[in-house]
C-alpha cells in the first residue's frame, strides 16, 4: 500500500513516531495532504524556546498557555535555552517575595497552569503557590527587575515538564547554594543560611533523584552549559569563572543524557562539591576554548560511568590575570585510562598553555607537588555528607587495573587528537612498563584500532620541549610512523598535522587581539518564524 493512500489516523501515527524534525520535514514534501498533517509551520514555531530577556519571557509564556490548552504542541518542543541567571545589577537574588498578581489570566488558563505546577514534583503547597506567583509577574518588565530571574526559572521548569520529546537543554548558572553539611552547621549555630527560590535548579534536582519515575526529561540527550551574557564577571574576551560542578550535578543522573558541552569557562571563584565518581550517565564531554585547572578535568572525567568521547581545548580567550592554568598530564591520562574499555575519541589541545616538559617526573614544570594538597579529597566530610546516599551504592573499583597505562592499551580508541609532546608522553606511558627513550617507538605504542590521528603544534625540524629526548627525536618518530603505519596500524587511514601544521590552541594575550578571539557559535538556527 502506498504511503499516500494510508488513512489519516495511520499517517498521524507514522508522523508522531518520527523523533527528528528533519525526518518530518522530508515526509511533508510527499504531497499536500501529508504536508498539512505534518503541521510544519507549527512545528517550527514551537521547536525551540529561548529565555534570555523579558521579550522572550512574554513569548514563552504565550507558548506555554497554548501547550497547556493543546498538549500535543508540547511534542514539538525539542530545545530549551535558559540564559538568565539569578544576577541583577552587581548582586544576586536568592529569595523571592510574592506580590499581588499582575498578569490577568482566564480562569481556564489559571486552572491549567496550577495543574502543571503541581506536576513539577514539589510537594509543599507554599512552594507551588510561590511558583504560580512568579508566573503571574507582569507581561512587560525591565530586564533588571529582581523578579525576572525567578520568572525565567519558573517558565523553564514548567516548559520542560510539558515537553516530553525535549532533546537538548542549554542553561547558564542557575544559582549557588551552600553544601548540605554547611547549611546544617549554620542552622545548629543559630544562624541559618537564607533559603533560595531557584525553581529550575530545584526542579532538575528533583528530576535527577526520581529519574525514570518522572514523566519528563526522559528523552533529553544533549546538555550545554552557558555563560550568562548579562552577568559576565570579566570582559567577554576573557575566560569566565564557571561553577562547573553545580551544573554537572544537576544533569548527571538524568536517564537519557548522553553529552554535555561548555565553552569559554575558567575555574569557579567558589566551586561547589565535586560529583562522585562513576555515576554520571553522559558518555561524551566537550570543553572547548576554556582554561580549567586539572582537578576540574579529572573530577569531570571520573564522574562518568563510561566515557566514549572526551574533548578539552584552550584558546580563543584571554586570561583575566595573565596567568596560565596548570595541566597535569599524568593525572588527566590516568582518569581517562579508567575508561579504557569504552573510550573511542580523545582530543586534547593544551600544549600552548604549558612550558617545558620534564620526563623525569612526567609533569609540566609549572606544576608543583604541593598543588595536590589543594585538591578536594574524597574523605572530605562535606563531600561525604553531600552524596551519602549515592556513595553507599557506588560500584566497586576494578582492582585488577594495571598500574601501567599507555595509549597502546586503549583498544577501543579510534580517533585521537593530541599535541605532539603529549602524544609522545602518552605513548611512552606511565608506570612500570615504561621504555627508555632509546628503545621507544611511537608507531608501536599507538592504539591498534586507531582510524584517525591529528597532531597539534608540530613543525618539521622542530626541537622537542622534552628533557632527556634527543633533538631529532620527534622528526624521526613521526617519519617512522608514516613509514610503518600501513603494516602496524592497518586501520589508520587519516594522519593530519605532519605535512601541514595544525596550530595549538592559544590563550590570547590581552583583549585587543580581536581577530584571534573565538567568536562563539553563530545563532543561525533562530529564525523569525519561531516566535511568529
Amino acid at each position: 500500500m502506498s504511503l499516500h493512500t494510508l488513512p489519516e489516523e495511520v499517517l498521524q501515527g507514522v508522523i508522531g513516531n518520527l523523533s527528528s524534525h528533519q525526518d518530518v520535514a522530508s515526509l511533508s514534501l510527499q504531497c499536500r495532504r501529508i504536508h498539512r498533517l505534518c503541521e510544519m509551520s507549527t512545528r517550527r514555531k514551537y521547536r525551540r524556546v529561548r529565555l534570555r530577556d523579558t521579550f522572550d519571557f512574554a513569548k514563552a509564556f504565550g507558548m506555554l498557555l497554548s501547550i497547556l490548552k493543546k498538549p500535543r504542541l508540547g511534542l514539538y518542543v525539542r530545545n530549551i535555552q535558559l540564559e538568565r541567571s539569578p544576577a541583577v545589577g552587581y548582586g544576586f537574588v536568592e529569595s523571592y517575595k510574592p506580590r499581588p498578581a499582575e498578569r490577568a489570566l482566564a480562569l481556564d488558563d489559571l486552572y491549567r497552569l496550577k495543574k502543571a505546577i503541581e506536576r513539577l514534583g514539589f510537594e509543599l503547597v507554599e512552594k507551588q503557590e510561590k511558583i504560580l506567583n512568579m508566573l503571574q509577574a507582569p507581561a512587560i518588565m525591565y530586564d533588571d527587575d529582581p523578579r525576572s530571574p525567578f520568572l525565567a526559572q519558573a517558565l523553564a521548569a514548567v516548559l520542560v515538564s510539558v515537553s516530553p520529546m525535549l532533546e537538548s537543554l542549554s542553561f547558564c548558572p542557575v544559582g549557588y547554594e551552600a553544601p548540605k553539611l554547611l547549611r546544617l552547621e549554620a542552622e545548629a549555630d543559630g544562624e541559618p543560611l537564607p533559603i533560595s527560590d531557584y525553581v529550575f535548579k530545584h526542579f532538575l534536582e528533583l528530576a535527577s533523584i526520581r529519574g525514570k519515575n518522572m514523566p519528563f526529561l526522559q528523552n533529553l540527550r544533549a546538555v550545554r552549559f552557558l555563560v550568562d551574557p548579562n552577568t559576565r564577571v570579566y570582559h567577554s574576551s576573557y575566560y569566565q569563572p564557571y561553577d562547573l560542578f553545580t551544573s554537572l550535578n544537576l544533569v548527571r543522573r538524568l536517564p537519557a543524557v548522553e553529552s554535555i558541552r561548555m565553552d569559554a569557562i575558567a575555574d569557579a571563584d567558589l566551586p561547589s562539591v565535586e560529583p562522585p565518581p562513576r555515576l554520571g550517565n553522559y558518555t561524551c564531554v566537550t570543553i572547548q576554548h576554556s582554561s580549567l585547572s586539572y582537578p576540574y578535568l579529572v573530577y569531570t572525567i571520573e564522574s562518568a560511568k563510561r566515557l566514549e568521547k572526551f574533548t578539552y581545548g584552550i584558546g580563543g580567550r584571554s586570561s583575566w590575570n595573565g596567568m596560565l592554568t596548570h595541566f597535569h598530564p599524568e593525572r588527566v591520562f590516568r582518569a581517562l585510562f579508567a575508561h579504557q574499555a569504552s573510550l573511542r575519541q580523545l582530543d586534547l589541545d593544551v600544549e600552548e598553555e604549558t612550558r617545558l616538559l620534564d620526563l623525569d617526573s612526567l609533569r609540566y614544570l609549572k606544576y608543583n607537588p604541593e598543588e595536590e594538597e589543594h585538591e578536594s579529597p574524597r574523605d572530605d566530610p562535606v563531600y561525604l555528607h553531600e552524596w551519602a546516599d549515592e556513595l553507599e551504592k557506588l560500584p566497586a573499583v576494578d582492582e585488577s587495573t594495571a598500574d601501567f597505562c599507555c595509549l597502546r592499551n586503549l583498544l577501543q580508541l579510534e580517533d585521537l587528537s593530541l599535541g605532539v609532546h603529549i602524544l609522545y608522553l602518552y605513548a611512552r606511558g606511565y608506570g612500570g612498563d615504561q621504555l627508555d627513550n632509546g628503545s621507544f617507538s611511537l608507531v608501536d605504542r599507538l592504539p591498534p584500532n586507531l582510524v584517525s590521528l591529528r597532531i597539534y603544534g608540530y613543525k618539521k625540524g622542530m626541537k622537542p620541549r622534552l628533557k632527556g629526548v634527543s633533538q631529532n627525536s620527534l622528526e624521526e618518530q613521526l617519519a617512522k610512523l608514516m613509514a610503518e603505519k600501513d603494516e602496524k596500524l592497518p586501520r589508520l587511514g587519516v594522519v593530519e598535522g605532519i605535512e601541514e601544521p595544525i596550530p595549538n590552541g592559544e590563550t590570547i594575550e590581552g583583549p585587543m587581539n580581536k581577530d584571534r578571539l573565538w567568536k562563539g557559535d553563530a545563532d543561525d538556527d533562530w529564525t523569525v518564524y519561531e516566535y511568529a
